[in-house]
């Protein structure tokens, strides 16, 4: 067990062994234990969690060499030296390999890839878990909004606000508008679930609320629009639209069922801690994507980097999507954070098929190794 129990665990589900030997460190027995609760088929006594030290060798090789003795003989060993230190690989393989003539040693690579070291052959690749993937790392995600639950009305809306926000013209009026009925409904009701009508205005923009029908009315200068669908409140505030605009240019390439919005991570007293745009299950890791039409504060990205950490593991890849190319600051901090970039008012881009291509290519890029 290390900083990533995703392949720990995947081998496992692959192997489907008889026993499971866990090796852990002081540090990383809680993943261990973790790994233990979603092993629920397996008795007590077939799941064994052994500590290592991970800072005296002497102490490692006596530990490592206990637990090969205290295996019973005539039996395959299979070891995943995906996980855990290095060293502790070598030596775990070294005297298994010595000791044992039925042990084979296999590593979960590049996108979940199946190796066996002994046969020196790649075996297709290993089944990944979305939820198992956030459990193990001690999180839960049940709070989400699916991509197939926004309907042909939430699109109608989201074509004709997409307009607006796209728009050098409108885009402005259209953010701060929204961004002022959010804080002022928020400030008022203590929350912003829209159970009541209500109305603000801004020089010559105005945006009203009505519960009753789930409508917006907002007026931009001289032009009045209309919006209702069953999402309409996530689309039309925060630049939900931005969002939801790219998470189904994500979905071209990993399907509709794969992406998930609005992932609302809760701390012990269930309170609201985080909340990620949009993570994608590639089939193989996890990529947690950031949308913003620009970045105003780093602060955010600081934020997310720490989300994508705590959520996601070492093995989970974050994505930040701006409208407009980010400011040399944002960039800076991105960079600093090794977070992925990419910007879909990029000249380069003469379609709607060219960006999709290009963001195709940036998620191939992040879908290939395990590590940051």
């Amino acid at each position: 067990m290390g900083g990533q129990p995703t392949p720990v665990y995947q081998g496992i589900v692959h192997m489907q062994p008889d026993q499971v030997v866990l090796v852990c460190s002081k540090e990383t027995e809680k993943v261990a234990k973790d790994i233990r609760k979603q092993l629920p088929s397996y008795a007590d006594n077939n799941v064994i969690i052994y500590k290592v030290s991970d800072t005296d060798l002497d102490a490692m090789y006596k530990t490592i060499e206990g637990i090969e003795q205290a295996l019973p003989k005539g039996i395959t060993i299979s070891l995943n030296i995906t996980g855990g230190m290095k060293l502790w690989s070598v030596i775990f393989n070294n005297v298994f390999r010595r000791k044992r003539r039925s042990c084979h040693t296999f590593c979960i690579g590049q996108n979940g890839t199946f190796f066996d070291l002994k046969e020196k052959t790649s075996k297709g690749k290993v089944a990944f878990d979305m939820d198992a993937q956030f459990k193990i790392l001690g999180h839960q995600l049940d709070e989400f909004t699916p991509l197939t639950d926004y309907t042909k009305e939430d699109f109608d809306v989201l074509n004709r606000v997409q307009n607006l926000g796209f728009s050098e013209k409108s885009h402005w009026h259209l953010f701060k508008i929204t961004e002022q009925f959010y804080e002022e409904y928020k400030a008022e009701f203590g929350n912003v679930q829209l159970k009541y009508d209500y109305e603000v205005s801004f020089k010559y923009n105005r945006l009203s609320w009505h519960a009753d029908t789930h409508t917006f009315e907002c007026k931009l200068g001289y032009n009045e629009y209309t919006f209702c669908s069953p999402h309409v409140e996530s689309i039309v505030l925060n630049t939900g639209w931005f969002e939801l605009y790219v998470a189904r240019l994500i979905a071209k390439k990993y399907g509709n069922d794969s992406v998930r919005m609005n992932c609302m991570f809760r701390n012990v007293k269930r309170l609201p801690k985080n909340e990620i745009d949009i993570i994608v299950n590639t089939g193989s890791k996890l990529i947690f994507v950031e949308c913003k039409t620009q970045i105003f504060n780093t602060t955010d990205v600081d934020k997310f980097r720490s989300a994508v950490r705590n959520y996601g593991g070492l093995g989970s890849k974050p994505l930040f999507i701006t409208n407009s190319q980010m400011k040399p600051e944002g960039l800076e901090k991105c960079n600093d954070h090794r977070i992925t970039t990419f910007y879909l008012d990029n000249p380069e881009y003469a379609n709607q098929q060219e960006k999709v291509d290009a963001l195709s290519k940036v998620l191939d890029e992040l879908n290939k190794t395990w590590n940051v």
